[in-house]
């Protein structure tokens, strides 16, 4: 698998320590990592996608100590972040703050290069998240929807099904939306957990979509065959992309001396304001990092 994982063309991999690894298996995926890592360097990089990640054991665990330790022995140096499991709160979070900051000087890194990404997983992670989310090492909250249903009591593992009319998804807008409130109040990606069934595309496509509606930056994938469909929905299209352009191009020609300070106008039939063209430019931010350009103008009123 981590053969396979250098080639693919994601935001970021993470190399798993935690629930995917067997309790009598750490020891040996500690060595695994560590191999993997070893020729890592910023100008030979072992693995194609832009950032490498480590999930280690949650704080309650008798693994995370010697997870903190393969970091230690040079691998820290390899890694961008590390995923932290089942956070409770943000006392946990200073707790691995300050383990990181050990390891960094040990190193001699930069205190803060490994950022943290947080998992919330659990019903005391989510009643927490906007301190979770207040640390600076955070650089993302994700959701973790198989164990949010463990510690919830919430008999089904498929969020998808229906049951008496009634699609169990629903019941996770709640805490995605805490989850991204949180994100976006204190600058941090917002990431969508996993589909759990992995070959079944249509399922995860549903998800994806439902994930970048309600403002999502991306999604977990735990197999190769979701890659290019997650690429593709968290991706603008081009349309959606020269769309964006061209009202953000009406809207600042709107808002200019040579416009007539006009301010708000309407564009293709609606009303835009200052509000149309923060939607407008998170479009084009998102579109530019894949690589898109504008390819057509519209005129507008």
């Amino acid at each position: 698998m981590i053969v396979k994982a250098k080639e693919f063309r994601v935001d970021q991999v993470f190399l798993d320590l935690e629930d995917a690894v067997a309790p009598e298996a750490k020891a040996s995926a500690r060595i695994n990592i560590a191999q993997a890592l070893a020729a890592e360097t910023s100008s030979k990089p072992v693995f194609l996608a832009g950032l490498v990640s480590i999930r280690i054991n949650a704080i309650s665990s008798p693994w995370i100590i010697d997870d903190l330790a393969l970091l230690s022995q040079g691998i820290g140096r390899s890694v961008d972040s590390v995923i932290f499991p089942k956070v409770a709160d943000a006392d946990q979070i200073s707790w691995l703050d300050a383990e990181l900051e050990r390891i960094e000087k040990l190193l001699g890194l930069t205190v803060g290069v490994i950022g943290i990404d947080a998992q919330i997983e659990t019903a005391q992670g989510l009643l927490n998240v906007e301190t979770i989310a207040n640390s600076p090492r955070v650089q993302s909250l994700a959701f973790g929807p198989a164990d949010f249903m463990a510690d919830m009591g919430m008999p089904s593992l498929d969020t998808e099904s229906e049951r008496d009319g009634f699609n169990l998804d629903v019941a996770f807008y709640y805490p995605r939306m805490k989850i991204l409130i949180a994100a976006r109040a204190f600058g941090k990606a917002a990431i969508d957990g996993p589909v759990l069934e992995v070959r079944d595309l249509n399922k995860f496509q549903t998800s994806a979509r439902r994930a970048r509606d309600l403002g999502f930056d991306g999604k977990w994938v735990l197999h190769p065959d979701q890659i290019d469909v997650c690429n593709e929905i968290f991706t603008p299209s081009q349309a959606e992309f020269d769309r964006a352009s061209e009202l953000l191009e009406a809207y600042e020609l709107s808002t200019s001396v040579q416009g007539g300070s006009r301010g708000a106008l309407i564009h293709d039939g609606a009303m835009i304001d200052e509000a149309s063209a923060k939607v407008a430019q998170f479009t084009l931010t998102r579109g530019r990092a894949a690589g898109i350009r504008q390819k057509r103008s519209n005129n507008h009123e």
